[in-house]
């Protein structure tokens, strides 16, 4: 579907209109866009123009930056989404001088012959072939873009905006490039701006990082230029924690090698899980389930002690918890995510408890399912990478297989402190709670179908810790595939009356 109407529209109200930013960068990449970003020149009624050409294009519109004077359309029709703005300074030279990146900073003169088409299957538009002698380039664009470098237009940017701090790790890890020395140590000088920006702002783009297949990689990226810990700075003492323990850097050296063994996972999905598109769902926001490794062991620090010569970190889950869920609040996080990730930071040593036991009875599964409800799929995972972190991926690719058999039985002496045997071991058990867990549809068969009301009615019976217990034997057998309905709930409490 092409929509000429669109730029025909543009050129009826605008004298000059450039296309700039993204999606001339894009364009030149051969990537589809959604959005698309306008430069005009100004004048008295730019305003009244702007939402003329939102009526004529039956758009909706609305101002995104009023003192910059930048409105967002979106046409209903196709989901075009056009962003249009008068040049920031004099003309477009100063307008893209203004700019953050070079290759962010090109421009490309609107004519009638510019006829974006939609794939109906995406909703994302392709643009036409891009010349390099077509563009207005006055930064090196288009030679960094070839080179793969992000790079400052001027180091004023960072000043003007600290969020470009962020941005430039986001666009390398986006498009897959390297940030350029130079603007690398800018960033490094004026790493502590970053707080200036709002939390919502720091909040996009951190996610936007965290979604890169390579997260762990930029995240310690955002370490070394001192972004990481401006960000989260209950982060710095990992790096002096434990180090007896984990080697140099300490407990964020086993932080980053989680992120790692995440980023491992979702890349090798189903040779690990197997039927795990039964639960893709909880796959859906991988950069929340990064940052949950990124925070698993925020409590570990405070929570170091050396006990009978032996350094441990009791109640760091439950301190990572509220101390997860104080950061999450302070970068403007949602409720839900707040939630999810306090969640699971609170009870990710469950499943490795869980596994310390020889015999892993149904009664154990079950109450394990219970306890930690919803948030269980994001718990194994976050497991998974936890224990799979301290082996090499070697040695993690050498266990694959074994690791979907049955938990082998512990020795009378114990399992090892570490190495892959112990390991194995832990992966066995959380590779049997996802079968379990797919395979018996938990998050179906861990709704209750009575309640404590039904029990008081049928067995006659007070409020008390017996209805609790009762309810229990129910929702066991309903694991247990014994009970399917709420009718057969209600005859199996008819049963123990008689």
């Amino acid at each position: 579907m092409t929509i000429p109407p669109a730029t025909l529209e543009i050129l009826k109200l605008f004298k000059q209109a450039f296309l700039v930013g993204g999606a001339v960068r894009d364009a030149i990449l051969k990537k589809q866009v959604k959005d698309l970003d306008l430069a005009v020149e100004n004048g008295p009624d730019f305003s009244a123009k702007v939402k003329k050409l939102a009526y004529r294009l039956k758009a909706s519109v609305f101002p995104l930056d009023e003192e910059r004077q930048v409105y967002r359309l979106t046409q209903r029709a196709t989901g075009l989404q056009l962003d249009i703005s008068p040049f920031q300074g004099k003309d477009l030279h100063e307008d893209l001088l203004r700019r953050d990146f070079t290759v962010n900073a090109m421009a490309l003169l609107l004519t009638s012959a510019f006829k974006p088409v939609r794939n109906k299957r995406t909703g994302l538009f392709t643009l036409p072939a891009i010349k390099k002698t077509d563009l207005i380039d006055p930064t090196g664009g288009w030679k960094d873009l070839k080179a793969g470098t992000i790079r400052l237009v001027s180091p004023k940017a960072l000043t003007e905006d600290p969020l470009r701090l962020l941005r430039a790790f986001r666009f390398a890890a986006g498009l897959g490039f390297k940030i350029e020395s130079a603007t690398l140590k800018l960033i490094k000088r004026h790493s502590a701006l970053i707080i200036r920006s709002a939390p919502e702002r720091i909040h996009d783009e951190l996610l936007l990082i965290l979604d890169s297949p390579a997260a762990a990689a930029r995240t310690k990226e955002l370490y070394a230029a001192g972004l990481l810990t401006a960000i989260v700075p209950e982060l710095e003492a990992q790096r002096t924690c434990a180090e007896v323990y984990y080697g140099k850097d300490g407990v964020l050296k086993h932080t980053f090698a989680v992120m790692e063994r995440l980023d491992h996972l979702f890349k090798n999905i189903g040779a690990y899980i197997p039927n795990w598109a039964k639960i893709s769902e909880f796959f859906k926001e991988k950069n929340i389930l990064k940052l949950a490794a990124l925070l698993h062991d925020v409590a570990k620090p405070p929570c170091a002690r050396m006990i009978n010569g032996r350094l441990r970190f009791f109640g760091h889950e439950e301190h990572g918890a509220l101390m997860s869920r104080r950061i999450m609040e302070r970068l403007r996080f949602s409720r839900d995510h707040t939630k999810l990730l306090s969640a699971t930071i609170g009870t990710h040593l469950r499943p490795g408890n869980l596994a310390s036991n020889d015999l892993i009875s149904d009664k154990a599964v079950f109450r394990f399912f219970r306890t930690i409800g919803e948030y269980t799929v994001p718990l194994l995972i976050l497991s998974w990478a936890d224990h799979s972190s301290y082996i090499t991926l070697s040695q993690l690719r050498s266990i694959k297989d074994r690791m979907k058999e049955k938990p082998f039985s512990i020795p009378k002496g114990g399992l090892p402190q570490n190495g892959v045997k112990k390991t194995l071991r832990f992966l066995q058990v959380l590779n049997l709670l996802f079968k379990v867990y797919i395979s018996k549809n938990i998050k179906l068969k861990t709704t209750r179908l009575i309640d404590g009301h039904d029990v008081i009615k049928i067995l006659k019976m007070r409020s008390g810790p017996e209805v609790g217990e009762i309810l229990e034997k129910v929702s066991l057998r309903q694991f247990e595939g014994k009970i399917k309905t709420r009718r057969q709930a209600l005859c199996y409490l008819k049963r123990l009356t008689a």
